[in-house]
């Protein structure tokens, strides 16, 4: 895992560690369990579990790659690529197989709702270690009943095909009401999923009495034991949140694997969905991975197997009988700044009360881990303390126990240090502006020039702009799309001040959607030219701040759906100040 692409902006090392090897006791559920390494499965849109070839998995990409299905395993690894004849892949979207063994593709991606070639083809299963390329059996074209719609959701169910909409305020269900090739139907509605929007991926269990269904934040598992999916898509589903940013989903037995675009894997046990339990962040480091310093007591390293759950993964595990338990290791940040310290911890029966102490000084208050039902994961925020350039201690220990906890037990699992210092809370927005090659000027308006707010700009389409104050979301994040507009093939600037009470050296934090460029007091500080999701801190770029107010510009391009920004400083002793004008 790339830590830094997931702003996890800290690695542990130990002095006098624990001379033992590093333990593994598998993957939990909120972390990857494999990726695709393969160079050609760039955006992994559908995966399906074979039914007849034992650990291969089926996936395929979808628009405007080739006509190639790719069989793995089941940590992603490539065992081969399959040419398919007879089709192209204009926006294939979903894969799933029926109970004859047979592979279905849906070319089923709409985005502009302006699509009239929509189809599903279906294939013989190749043999993924004999086979190179495969025919298409039959090609089914569609359209909706009603109004054309997007969709990423395919999966069939007594030999026929069931697509789900993907659209921002429900999620519908449509079949085939027969199967004629090469001639188009008009897909039947049976009606919409109870709570499911945005679905990005569908697949049913081979019993048929699951179905689920997902999106980039969450998945819905409808369940019943009739095999009526009408009813079955009304009753009320199990629902878990997440952060996989779901793009494909299927069943392996009644158990769920999961791909996303950027091509991570992930695996989650049924009793996971089933109970609902709240999956804790993927950026987070194991605390197995680490040697523990010899001023550590009354620990072991425990796989969740031993420690009574039936998921892979481990922790670190203080004793139930000792209260003074603890485990000591050195966190080490590349920028002195405040950070918020976070843990996964494990919650059970026997689990006491634990401690966090940062360089000397506790950290919020005692977590107490008690619970009447043992469960791993659970993410606990400590707070925030400001963390020095380089080594830091810090000392997890087990302080007390409830009256009706069997013991003093922690399990500690990972944890997430992040930058905590404030984001810029308001900023001024012009645009939007044309985009035009990256040689030339920008735009009518120039960077380098001193910054008016009171003038006025020609922007897109001859049309007057003029710059706006706007706050930002309670994430920090500024919403260039809602507060500028929905065009795409633009640019658009933020400006902000901020003040310093003496020349300072720091570091700009940055987030943007997508390609962005900065300017300081008028000097450009960063460029990147980029196509990507915004996350928060993404870019780190060391500057000097002057004494007294230094202005900051930004432009962010806009080429897809979100377009934002996510500015800070680091800001240790919380000596920063932002507003819209140069206040004295």
């Amino acid at each position: 895992m790339n830590l830094l692409r997931y702003t996890l902006l800290f690695i542990f090392i130990t002095t006098f560690a624990v001379a033992e090897e590093q333990v593994s006791f598998g993957i939990p559920p909120w972390q990857p369990i494999g990726k695709y390494t393969h160079t050609a499965i760039r955006e992994s849109s559908g995966i399906v579990t074979s039914r007849q070839f034992e650990e291969v998995y089926w996936t395929l990409n979808d628009s405007g790659n080739p006509a190639v299905l790719y069989a793995t395993k089941r940590n992603g690894e490539l065992i081969k690529e399959i040419k398919v004849n007879g089709l192209r892949n204009f926006d294939w979207e979903a894969i799933d197989i029926d109970e004859k063994g047979q592979i279905w593709i849906g070319d089923i991606g709409n985005n502009s709702r302006m699509r009239f070639d929509l189809s599903v083809s279906v294939l013989k299963e190749p043999n993924p270690y004999t086979e190179s390329e495969v025919d298409i059996i039959a090609k089914y074209p569609y359209k909706y009943p009603d109004k054309n719609v997007d969709a990423e959701g395919l999966f069939i169910f007594g030999g026929i095909p069931y697509i789900v909409s993907k659209e921002q305020g429900k999620a519908v269900l449509f079949r085939f009401p027969e199967l004629k090739a090469d001639t188009k139907q008009v897909l039947e509605r049976i009606g919409e999923l109870k709570e499911a929007n945005l679905v990005t991926g569908a697949g049913i269990s081979e019993d048929g009495k699951r179905l689920t269904v997902c999106t980039y934040r969450a998945l819905w598992v409808y369940h019943n034991t009739s095999g009526n999916l009408a009813e079955m898509i009304q009753s009320k589903p199990w629902v878990l949140q997440h952060n996989f940013e779901g793009e494909a989903i299927c069943f392996e037995g009644y158990n769920l694997y999961l791909t996303k675009e950027a091509r991570d894997i992930y695996s989650l046990p049924q009793f996971w969905y089933e109970k609902q339990w709240k999956l804790p962040p993927k950026d987070t480091q194991s605390a197995l991975s680490f040697s523990i310093e010899q001023e550590s007591t009354g620990y072991i390293l425990e796989s969740y197997e031993d420690a009574g759950l039936e998921i892979d993964g481990g922790h670190v595990a203080l004793n139930a009988n000792d209260r003074g338990a603890g485990v000591q290791q050195i966190v080490q940040v590349p920028y002195k700044n405040l950070y918020k310290i976070s843990i996964v911890l494990t919650r059970g029966p026997e689990y006491g009360q634990v401690e966090l102490n940062v360089n000397g000084m506790n950290v919020g208050e005692p977590y107490d881990c008690y619970d009447s039902e043992l469960i791993a994961g659970t993410l606990v925020a400590f707070g925030m303390v400001p963390l020095n350039k380089g080594d830091n201690q810090i000392i997890l220990r087990s302080v007390g126990k409830s009256t009706v906890s069997t013991g003093y037990k922690v399990g500690v699992d990972s944890y997430q240090v992040l930058h905590a210092s404030p984001f810029v809370p308001r900023f001024m927005v012009l645009g939007p502006f044309p985009k035009v090659a990256t040689d030339k000027d920008t735009t009518a308006f120039s960077p380098e020039d001193p910054i008016n707010l009171s003038e006025s700009y020609v922007g897109k389409d001859g049309k007057t702009i003029r710059w706006n104050e706007v706050e930002v979301k309670t994430s920090g994040l500024l919403d260039l799309r809602a507060n500028i507009g929905m065009d795409t093939g633009v640019v658009g600037y933020a400006f902000t001040y901020v003040y310093a009470p003496r020349d300072m050296d720091t570091v700009l934090l940055l987030g943007s959607d997508e390609t962005v460029n900065v300017w300081l007091n008028g000097l450009k500080i960063h460029q990147k030219n980029v196509y990507r999701r915004i996350t928060q801190d993404a870019d780190t770029i060391p500057c000097l701040l002057k004494a007294g107010w230094n202005e900051v510009l930004c432009s962010v391009e806009q080429n897809s759906w979100t377009w934002g920004l996510y500015l800070r400083f680091t800001d240790a002793d919380g000596v920063l100040k932002y507003s819209i004008q140069p206040l004295e």
